[in-house]
């Protein structure tokens, strides 16, 4: 076969560089990336760390640099265009296949010392957690686990770019490119002082949580469940007093110790809590909060879907596993 001449070699490699000089920085990138997810400037700059200015500028450099614009901004809202869609998806394309690849770079040693990198939400089950460090592989003695804790968005990410083999993650969005098995779910909880009056409600309803404030998880971190919490407040037509925030479930606690009002938190959080306190589930059927089991729907990796398959068998009963097996590919 003839061989590739050092002229044809260079030409080649000028292609490349050239290929590589036209296109835009990937810090430009990313911040499209970030808001084209977001959809607001201000939720985007503080994912990416910088002041929403300084993320309006990116924009402006990286829509002079194609030639054409990506967003649409209005008063209140911004949208992708037409071509800034077309533009977003194949950063996402490219970003997942050059993660992809670094990822199985890394791992390429994985006979001698396998690894596995899960994630899961800060509020998720303890048991489940703990299910997962329980994992016992007996084809993979030295099998290491990474554990990562990502809000919701970004465990969906970090599993479609590689950088997460398997997560559990609470009412993922559908995508053709994930396998997902439901795994548990719970109705959302809210958490109160004992002498709060619906403490004494086998079950509550947002209508008992009129006139007090309310501590809830940050919208980034579950959209679709806050969303459909607010959604309830309002078909119930209550509003609290105030509305604070919280990143740990252990902060609603303290909040709920200085009287801020309920707490509204997932059912493995809430029965972690102790104190002079009352765990009651929502009856609203919309706020029920279901976790899955997800990863990559092609993913072909033995260890990956060994892993799976064990968990799985783990943590769901007999019928339930049966069910699971049409939808994977893990051999159950």
């Amino acid at each position: 076969m003839k061989g590739i001449s050092p002229k044809e070699r260079e030409q080649s490699s000028d292609a490349v560089v050239g290929a590589i000089m036209s296109l835009p920085d990937v810090r430009l990138q990313v911040a499209a990336l970030t808001l084209g997810e977001e959809l607001n400037f201000t939720r985007a700059a503080e994912r990416l760390g910088i002041t929403q200015p300084a993320l309006s500028k990116r924009i402006g450099e990286l829509e002079q640099f194609l030639g054409f614009a990506v967003f649409e901004r209005g008063r209140r809202k911004v949208e992708l265009t037409e071509a800034g869609r077309i533009f977003i998806r194949g950063c996402v394309e490219a970003q997942t296949l050059l993660e992809r690849s670094i990822l199985q770079a890394k791992t390429a040693g994985d006979d001698i010392q396998p690894v596995v990198t899960i994630g899961h939400s800060p509020y998720a089950d303890p048991i489940l957690v703990a299910g997962i460090l329980g994992v016992y592989l007996p084809s993979f003695p030295t099998l290491r686990l990474r554990i990562e804790s990502m809000f919701a968005q970004d465990l969906t990410h970090g599993v479609l770019s590689s950088e997460l083999d398997l997560a559990l993650i609470s009412d993922p969005l559908e995508s053709p490119r994930l396998t997902q098995v439901q795994i548990a779910s719970h109705p959302l909880c809210a958490v109160m002082q004992s002498g709060h009056p619906a403490a004494l409600k086998p079950q509550v309803e947002m209508a008992d949580f009129g006139g007090v404030g309310w501590i809830v998880f940050g919208r980034k971190s579950h959209p679709g469940i806050y969303d459909r919490l607010m959604k309830e407040a309002r078909l119930a037509n209550v509003s609290p007093v105030e509305l604070h925030h919280y990143v740990s479930p252990q902060e609603a606690l303290a909040l709920i110790s200085e009287s801020f009002g309920v707490a509204f938190v997932a059912k493995g959080c809430a029965e972690q809590l102790r104190g002079e306190i009352a765990v009651r589930p929502l009856a609203h059927p919309a706020l029920r909060v279901s976790t899955y089991l997800v990863l990559s729907a092609d993913q072909r990796s033995r260890l990956i879907n060994e892993f799976g398959r064990a968990y799985l068998k783990k943590t769901l009963p007999k019928h339930q596993l049966e069910a699971a097996s049409g939808q994977l590919m893990l051999g159950l």
